[in-house]
């Protein structure tokens, strides 16, 4: 047997904490024989801010390449071959895993997640899954579409200047439906091309991979594999496929976010959930009939949640409310390819930021299961550094002068580009805005659905959380 643990990271991305517990019943039935952490935070609310946060132990908005503002830049590229969020030379998990001894390898079905951008730095093997997962469906628009996209800023600037000049010949009470209109085909158009709407988003091409990775390229070293599988991100399998699923139409008010639209979400949601959880059941089986099993750790958990109209929001990249900074963490061990039986709650709050050093302490020998820093925390920070949808923003710039939806969508995204920060400690979570808009604080035992704002009469409570937040200090529990 080796000496040193197989260390394996499987985050399902945009998997909320409440709905992993209902709807994931293998995720389910593994906690109850592993270590689950119930009150896990996510350190940012989108992909980038948190796989960088994770990747690296620090806190998102520390971390420049990640916190830039990406709508007012124009600077992020939609189909991510452009853009870097870390630097090459970056002190990585995955770097500090290889120099204990560890191959370390990425399996990626995230855009943002690829060799392309930098997060996969420090790894020895990466494999971008995305591209050939989610652009089978329909390989001529997807051949189209990524040659657009692949030409960078040069090309996307020729073709926004090319939008707004055509714009100009076509009168003005016209522009919002032809807008409007063309907005949604390409939404439609660019779902069909990577398969958005169906249940499989590269995960059996991910089994596949791990298999062959396992049968031709493992060297029987100590392994760190993270797997990052996106079957829970948007768009959705819904019944009335007349409904768009453009979340800036729904918070700008252009299409109402009404209780049936928001609950067919969900649903198709759920439909993935419940998928993605038997397909986690035959990635652990391939792992452990690869021998990957024999002496491992596993740790389940996600990026960040989701909304379904909750707070009036939609989908995530918004304020740090539960919906979508609380997220599933699982740590299981095991031994002879068996799952060992080591029940244990863990109600604390702990970063998922935090596992940095906790499967470092696994991977030297200190620890043998997930420890350290996870368990001492007593605080936990979720940050909003800005809307991760910030592609468009110079045509919606230059569109809103003649155009009321590009202005509404223009103004919304502006809106919701503000940042934020939730802290928690104990049952208490303080959010701040970095903008004009009042703080809000809530007591999560008493006010899990965060209605009631209890600042008035607790912003002793308030100060403090934001004063350590700014000092970057341990909290005590409330």
């Amino acid at each position: 047997m080796q000496k040193k643990r197989n260390i394996i990271v499987l985050l399902l991305d945009t998997v909320r904490a409440g709905d992993a517990a209902a709807g994931m019943p293998m995720l389910s039935r593994l906690a109850a024989h592993a270590t689950e952490y119930t009150n896990a935070v996510s350190p940012a609310t989108w992909t980038v801010p948190a796989h960088a946060a994770i990747f690296t132990n620090q806190r998102a908005s520390s971390i420049k390449m990640t916190a830039r503002d990406f709508l007012a830049t124009g600077s992020i590229d939609p189909w991510f071959t452009q853009t870097k969020f870390l630097p090459k030379n970056a002190r990585t998990l995955a770097g500090e895993m290889a120099q204990h001894g560890y191959t370390t390898s990425l399996f990626s079905n995230n855009p943002f997640l690829t060799s392309f951008t930098n997060l996969g730095t420090g790894f020895s093997r990466i494999y971008d899954l995305w591209m050939q997962s989610n652009g089978k469906y329909d390989t001529k628009l997807t051949k189209r579409v990524s040659g657009i996209l692949k030409g960078g800023k040069k090309t996307r600037a020729k073709m926004i200047a090319a939008s707004v000049a055509v714009s100009r010949l076509i009168p003005k009470p016209w522009v919002d439906d032809v807008y409007l209109s063309l907005r949604k085909r390409l939404d439609r158009s660019v779902a069909r091309a990577d398969g958005t709407y169906k249940l499989d988003r590269g995960i059996s091409d991910t089994i596949r991979s791990i298999s062959d990775y396992a049968d031709n390229e493992y060297d029987f070293a100590p392994q760190f594999m993270f797997i990052n599988c996106i079957e829970a991100h948007e768009n959705y399998p819904v019944s009335d496929s007349s409904i768009v699923q453009d979340k800036w139409l729904y918070l700008s008010g252009i299409n109402e976010l009404d209780e049936r639209t928001a609950r067919l979400f969900h649903n198709g949601y759920m439909k993935r959930l419940g998928y993605l959880d038997r397909k986690v059941s035959d990635m652990l089986g391939t792992l452990k009939s690869k021998g990957l099993l024999d002496n491992a750790t596993v740790v389940v958990t996600s990026d960040h949640g989701q909304f379904f109209g909750e707070h009036g929001l939609l989908y995530h990249s918004l304020f740090p409310y539960d919906e979508v900074s609380k997220v599933p963490l699982i740590a299981a061990n095991y031994e002879n390819g068996r799952l060992a039986s080591e029940a244990e709650s863990v109600s604390s709050n702990v970063s998922t930021s935090s596992l940095y050093e906790s499967l470092l302490d696994i991977a030297s020998g200190k620890e043998d299961h997930l420890n350290g820093n996870l368990r001492a925390s007593k605080y936990a920070v979720s940050e909003h550094l800005g809307i991760s949808e910030g592609w468009d923003g110079q045509l919606l710039n230059m569109l809103k002068g003649r155009s009321s939806v590009a202005m509404r969508i223009y103004e919304t995204k502006q809106k919701y580009n503000m940042r934020a920060v939730a802290v928690y400690s104990g049952s208490m979570k303080l959010i701040h805005f970095f903008g004009r808009r009042q703080d809000e604080l809530y007591n999560t035992a008493k006010d899990p659905a965060e209605n009631a704002n209890i600042i008035k009469n607790n912003r002793d409570v308030a100060h403090r959380l934001l004063n350590a937040y700014r000092l970057s200090r341990p909290l005590a529990a409330v």
